[in-house]
């Protein structure tokens, strides 16, 4: 758990930490309190490390906390979509506009622990199926350029 301490901060530094606990696929419990389990090694840089005091902390059920933090069916429903719009994308624009999707629904993945995942989790599956099909795509680019 991450408490920010620090004391009254710019808009754009309060953007910045937002940003920052995002990417470190922490998740706001309330203003000021980020959390997440703790199955992920990092390292948080001086921006973050310097308005936040860590703690380890327990929650009674762990499955109800991340079910109030995270979206997991909406996150499996749009990786899913994803999923079938990489199948789909047969021309450069859509394999483009479907990378660029991948990319970004990836980004919010939480990486959370198997055991407070769905059984039927995506992540694994649109990782996958990314890299299968960029390896076609970077083709299909090289030949596009060479003609």
């Amino acid at each position: 758990m991450a408490v920010v301490t620090a004391p009254a901060r710019t808009l754009a530094e309060r953007v910045s930490l937002r940003k920052s606990m995002v990417s470190y696929r922490l998740a706001e419990l309330r203003e000021g309190i980020w959390t997440r389990p703790d199955n992920l090694l990092r390292e948080f840089d001086g921006a973050v490390a310097d308005q936040c005091m860590f703690f380890v902390s327990q929650y009674k059920d762990s499955a109800e906390l991340v079910a109030q933090l995270w979206d997991l069916p909406a996150w499996a429903a749009e990786a899913h979509r994803l999923c079938t719009a990489l199948e789909k994308a047969d021309t450069l624009v859509d394999g483009f506009m479907a990378t660029a999707e991948v990319l970004r629904h990836l980004l919010l993945d939480p990486y959370l622990p198997s055991e407070l995942l769905p059984a039927d989790w995506p992540g694994t599956e649109l990782r996958e199926r990314y890299a299968e099909f960029i390896k076609t795509y970077a083709e299909r680019l090289r030949d596009y350029g060479e003609s």
